[in-house]
């Protein structure tokens, strides 16, 4: 029996060791907190340490306003709340089993000649290069800053961006669109009306493992005679576009993806009350969304109005001291929106005879004034619920994955939220193609029954023969 327990001893001793040895330790950088507050619960039974710096840096922050300041405050009231489980300088234990510590080790570790002292990003690398040398687990530090992960590797020290907030490719290259083929007898059936059993689908050899999504849309043709017709995916079935002859607000579809967001967008809120669109300049995924949004606010009523948010790093400045109300502040951001305004209610007054150009400009703003449509600053959404109204966020792929967490959970009763953008253009620095809000959305919500995607194809794009031809040599 004792030898037994002695050799169960050894057992478990053994592995506890292997156990601390998978363990490792993570020093992060103040951008990761300040990108995502909920980053402490990330790292699993690892240690996190948090350079004293870092809770300087977020103290010179916690005032700031949009985005930025938000995210700062929640981190420190993150810390606070460890604070009263224990001591941080200690280590207080996570939920996960890992352990947290607020560190100024290191002061008298060697960095390369010329580098700063009292360079908050250097007094960071220093605390990481002491652990890196005085650790027996594996040391990463964590920053979201190309130039400290550059200057890690100068001090040999580990470092890796933040990757919890980063999207795989496979999540950015779905469309919500396929290319199908069905039987001379299953393509008369639809287009008789009649629903078609998704498993009739058939796809080319390259598409073979290809499963169709809810709310897919489809381009079908038929194997006998070649011929063609939109669909879309419902409930398992291939069914025809409920709207594909609606010219909302008078417009009409050029190519296939419009009808498509057509259909999506002139959905109710209680079927689909997310809508995505994705695609380079020029598709007219604005257009069709102010089309489609006046179609239901202005002449049927189904919704109270648009509220029109655009994401762009201005929004993380104080706009508070500008002059003038909200509206007039957010309005230089929001040009793109009023440029298809004024070509939707021109198009819609020259088909009833009118259209001189102070006419277009009061009719827009008859449209402001009168409440159908409000423009917002994507900071004022926060801690809201909007009700049956549209919300539209322009330029989504420039919002942070956290920023986009806050945009879907305002969603109220009766709301129908419609983002779109594009993932090569982004113009905020402290995102890429692969951890920006649109990325995150569509991983989060692609597929999903509550939500449909519309990827417009570059040849769909609606641009003058002269910007198209430019933007195709760049």
């Amino acid at each position: 029996m004792k030898t037994t327990e002695k050799k169960k001893e050894k057992s478990e001793r053994e592995v506890t060791v292997k156990q601390k040895k998978k363990q490792k330790l993570y020093v992060l950088d103040t951008n990761v907190l300040m990108a995502d507050p909920e980053c402490l619960d990330m790292f699993e039974n690892n240690t996190i340490i948090i350079p004293d710096m870092v809770i300087e840096e977020l103290d010179d922050h916690k005032k700031d306003m949009g985005d930025k300041g938000y995210n700062t405050r929640q981190a420190l009231r993150k810390f606070d709340e460890l604070r009263h489980r224990g001591n941080l300088v200690k280590g207080v234990k996570t939920e996960n089993g890992g352990l947290i510590r607020v560190v100024s080790d290191g002061m008298d570790t060697v960095m390369p000649e010329g580098w700063k002292d009292d360079k908050p990003d250097n007094r960071i690398l220093r605390i990481a290069k002491y652990y890196s040398e005085n650790s027996d687990c594996p040391v990463v530090l964590v920053s979201k800053d190309t130039n400290v992960r550059i200057k890690s590797d100068i001090v040999g020290v580990r470092a890796e961006d933040y990757k919890h907030e980063r999207i795989d490719e496979d999540h950015l290259l779905y469309n919500g669109r396929a290319d199908i083929q069905l039987s001379g007898k299953e393509f008369d059936k639809f287009a008789a009306g009649e629903a078609v059993d998704c498993k009739k689908a058939k796809f080319d050899k390259s598409q073979k493992d290809t499963i169709l999504q809810e709310n897919e849309f489809v381009c079908i043709t038929n194997q006998v005679t070649n011929g063609t017709m939109l669909g879309k995916v419902k409930n398992g079935k291939l069914v025809k576009l409920q709207y594909d002859y609606v010219h909302p607000f008078g417009v009409n579809p050029r190519n296939a993806g419009q009808r498509f967001a057509i259909e999506a967008l002139l959905a109710p809120a209680s079927e689909l009350p997310l809508v995505i669109l994705k695609g380079s300049a020029g598709t007219a995924k604005t257009f069709l969304t102010l089309a489609c949004g006046l179609q239901q606010c202005a002449e049927e009523n189904i919704y109270r109005k648009i509220t029109i948010s655009r994401a762009n790093v201005e929004f993380d400045k104080d706009i508070g001291a500008l002059p003038g109300d909200e509206e007039s502040k957010v309005g230089p951001l929001l040009r793109g929106c009023m440029d298809n305004l004024e070509f939707l209610v021109d198009a819609k007054s020259v088909k009833n005879k009118g259209g001189k150009e102070d006419d277009i400009r009061s009719k827009v703003d008859f449209l402001f004034s009168h409440g159908y449509i409000s423009a917002e600053a994507l900071g004022f959404l926060r801690g809201r619920s909007l009700t049956r109204q549209i919300l539209y966020v322009d330029e989504a792929q420039n919002t942070s994955p956290s920023q986009m967490k806050g945009i879907l959970t305002r969603v109220g009763e009766g709301t129908k939220l419609v983002i779109s953008g594009d993932l090569n253009q982004i113009d905020n620095t402290r995102l890429d193609k692969h951890n920006n809000g649109l990325a995150y959305a569509l991983k989060l919500m692609a597929g999903d029954p509550l939500c449909s995607v519309v990827g417009f194809t570059d040849s769909e794009t609606t641009r003058s023969p002269l910007a198209a031809k430019v933007a195709g040599l760049i």
